[in-house]
């Protein structure tokens, strides 16, 4: 058991464990939702009162610009829920400002290893990768930890042109399959292959800290008609049902915090998370046909090097010029990527003159079928 400074430190746990695993003291409960919502509101007030009765201190300027974001300070005052999926008493999560310290602040409330945190869910604590954390939450999520469990060794043989296997990771080394395509030959080695499972070794070399693109580089590396040796890791399950916590109905907290690939968090609001989301899906499919692999993340810092850019040339430019080169993008990927990115950029123009009608799903050829 932890001493009490750990405790106080690094979040705000239970002091004492309960026999019961639906008992938990009411001061480490989170914030109920009316809390939160007043708060915000609160926030709100001060800021239209600060805005409205100026400094006596500083010259009044008309119209002046404000900075200040209320859901950005109202975030740093958050605490999470979070639980370990396959059952544990509920820890309340206090210092989070990078993905890092998510994941380590986490792993002091249950006294594991932040390693063993293969990934995390939202609001859900089931194996499902569509509740699958990938750097966003809202306001009001509940995270569930997975860690590791059973560890499975087996041998494949790579008898078609690849595994049918997508691969992410929870940018901290942790490389873990995500799809499994019907057919496919982890699909035909199931129950031993399955969706959640941390790959951590192939042919006898540990995998462990590396990036899921590298990770996908080396399966496709192996030829066509040999063998594979993979040790996989299947997280944790529960001996017993659990009760799934749902999100309250009316969500009145509109504030959506994103985890930057580079550390730190922004504050966003829901339409720009629509909109993001929209981004990364398609921008997810591209990197899985080519790459076979999955990030939100690394999508969101292609837009951002993208925002700047004009044309195809300048993102290709922007991309060898920073830490987006260590990926190594086929040419086809980039056109393909500019493709998206600039059509959402012009419906973006777009939306905001409501001079030039708005184009959606239109169909675009890709690269990939031009060069192949």
């Amino acid at each position: 058991m932890m001493n009490n400074n750990n405790n106080n430190n690094n979040c705000g746990r239970f002091q004492k464990r309960s026999r019961s695993r639906s008992m938990f003291r009411n001061r480490d409960a989170p914030l109920p939702i009316a809390t939160i919502d007043s708060r915000l509101l609160e926030i709100k007030q001060q800021h239209q009162m600060a805005v409205a009765l100026p400094s006596f201190d500083s010259p009044v300027i008309a119209n002046a610009p404000v900075s200040v974001n209320p859901l950005a300070v109202a975030a740093r005052e958050l605490k999470f829920a979070c639980q370990l999926a396959h059952g544990s008493p509920v820890a309340i999560i206090e210092k989070w400002s990078d993905m890092s310290e998510l994941y380590q602040s986490i792993a002091d409330c249950f006294d594991i290893n932040k390693k063993d945190i293969i990934y995390l869910t939202v609001n859900d604590f089931k194996l499902d990768m569509r509740n699958l954390f990938t750097g966003t939450l809202n306001f009001k999520d509940m995270l569930y930890a997975h860690i590791r469990g059973q560890a499975v060794e087996l041998e494949l043989v790579k008898d078609s042109d690849n595994f049918g296997v997508t691969i992410t990771d929870n940018g901290l080394g942790n490389a873990f399959i995500k799809i499994i395509n019907p057919g496919s030959i982890f699909h035909r080695a199931s129950p031993a292959t399955m969706v959640g499972q941390l790959i951590e070794k192939i042919n006898g070399e540990t995998v462990l800290g590396y990036r899921h693109y590298q990770v996908a580089k080396i399966l496709r590396s192996i030829k066509k008609g040999d063998k594979c040796t993979l040790r996989l890791i299947s997280p944790k399950t529960a001996n017993q049902p659990m009760k799934e916590v749902r999100k309250p109905a009316n969500d009145l907290v509109k504030g959506t915090i994103r985890f930057k690939s580079d550390g730190g968090f922004a504050v966003e609001n829901i339409q720009d998370q629509m909109i993001q989301a929209e981004m990364c899906g398609k921008l997810n499919e591209l990197f899985d046909a080519y790459l076979g692999v999955q990030d939100d993340q690394l999508a969101m810092r292609i837009w951002e090097t993208a925002v700047h850019c004009n044309t195809l040339w300048e993102l290709s430019d922007a991309i060898k010029k920073s830490e987006l080169a260590m990926f190594d993008f086929p040419d086809g990927l980039v056109f393909d990527m500019w493709g998206i990115i600039g059509d959402l950029k012009r419906e973006q123009n777009a939306s905001r003159s409501s001079a030039i009608p708005i184009v959606k799903n239109t169909s675009r050829q890709s690269a990939m079928s031009i060069f192949h």
